[in-house]
């Protein structure tokens, strides 16, 4: 892909940063992620909606005025309200080649296996997949479609949109709630999750005759739909029953497979009322006015650089997925 628009100095040279070297490649991943991050706060800006830099974005933004010198992915978060917002604007906003991503907007093989009806036009999510991949980041990315970013557990979704992306995090109560009725709701939306990504350890709890909060035949119905219907129910619970309170954070990840220290940091609300913005690379982004607490929450003391993993398998900004994966296939056929 022609770079017609830098947000990185010197995006066609390598350079070292903290001792970490950095490649024209990868700067050239980081140009496509910041165009992304430039269409997404262009619909933000046109209809109000607030969003913050989080995870490891907040974190290269106060140590690096930019990106973390060996990350490769970009974390955006928004509170539930606005996560719907932007998602109801996108489906006029957002055009081609930007594509936005929902979890819910695939079939699943083993639907499929439980005879749970699947609508065909959607692309497949393979038992392989499911087997080594958590479900249940009902997240949402923002993908550039003339590119390709790869990670491992999707290498094999040829249907799948492989383009480069950013991450877009909807945030919801947690506890500690200040009242009973935020305890119910929460309850109600981890069981209305499990529905959603695992339909069949609802079925044989209902079969075996435990108890479960929502009435049973209520969740019989639920899990009887296809996934994509499953994961909207899902989210429009979460989103009649938001509430102001004093704790938020990732609901929406599994709560099965993990503990849940691990997938549900709570952050204060607080925190998240005034906004500040720092430099990110050649760009300015929204903050937490608090960020030093949210940051040393999250990392402990967060000015001290630690190498960690990257996200990402195999990328371009110059190849389109579609490219890269049928010149996959032809390897495939080749090697047989």
């Amino acid at each position: 892909m022609k770079v017609n628009k830098t947000f990185v100095n010197d995006i066609f040279n390598d350079e070292m940063r903290s001792g970490y070297l950095v490649t024209s490649h990868k700067k050239k991943l980081w140009n496509v992620q910041l165009g992304l991050i430039n269409e997404f706060a262009r619909v933000c800006k046109k209809y109000d909606i607030k969003w913050f830099a989080f995870f490891g974005t907040l974190l290269g933004a106060a140590r690096h005025k930019g990106f973390i010198p060996w990350d490769d992915d970009v974390d955006l978060m928004m509170l539930r309200p606005d996560f719907e917002k932007f998602k109801k604007v996108a489906e006029t906003e957002i055009k081609q080649p930007y594509f936005l991503d929902l979890f819910y907007n695939y079939r699943r093989e083993s639907d499929e296996v439980l005879n749970i009806k699947s609508e065909e036009n959607l692309p497949l999510i393979t038992l392989e997949y499911e087997n080594k991949w958590i479900l249940g980041s009902a997240i949402a990315k923002l993908k550039d479609s003339r590119t390709t970013m790869i990670e491992p557990q999707n290498l094999d979704m040829d249907d799948f949109n492989h383009g480069i992306y950013i991450d877009i995090f909807p945030f919801d109560p947690l506890p500690p709630f200040s009242n009973d009725q935020q305890i119910i709701n929460h309850q109600l939306s981890k069981e209305l999750l499990v529905a959603t990504i695992y339909p069949n350890l609802i079925r044989n709890a209902i079969n075996n005759g435990q108890q479960t909060i929502f009435p049973a035949d209520m969740l019989q119905q639920v899990i009887n739909l296809p996934y994509r219907q499953r994961g909207i129910i899902f989210e429009d619970f979460l989103t009649k029953n938001f509430t102001k309170s004093d704790y938020v954070g990732m609901l929406t990840h599994s709560p099965i497979n993990a503990p849940t220290k691990d997938w549900e940091r709570t952050y204060e609300t607080k925190y998240l009322e005034e906004v500040d913005y720092l430099p990110f690379e050649n760009i300015q982004i929204p903050v937490p006015a608090n960020y030093d607490e949210i940051l040393t929450h999250i990392y402990g003391d967060w000015r001290e650089p630690i190498l960690s993993h990257i996200h990402v398998m195999d990328y371009s900004a110059d190849i389109p997925f579609e490219q890269y994966i049928k010149a996959k296939q032809n390897i495939k056929i080749q090697s047989i």
